[in-house]
């Protein structure tokens, strides 16, 4: 069964002549956050690789604070 950590991450985000800099940058926090299937298979092989940490990581979800989708 898998268990479910929930981790606290920051991303400051510069960003230059924008007219809604923060509207940007939480545009960028969301793709930024996105992780493919790929990117997990691909930690999980250098993970079995180089770690002496045993186990998989089966799904990544991620949330940004503040983003809204209407206009």
């Amino acid at each position: 069964m898998a268990e479910i950590v929930e981790v606290s991450v920051t991303l400051r985000i510069a960003v230059a002549d924008a007219p809604d800099g923060r509207a940007l940058a939480l545009r960028a926090a969301e793709q930024f956050s996105h992780v493919s299937h790929a990117q997990i298979a691909a930690f999980n092989e250098v993970n079995r690789v180089r770690s002496a940490d045993h186990g998989t990581v089966e799904a990544v979800i991620s949330t940004v604070v503040g983003a809204g989708r209407g206009s």
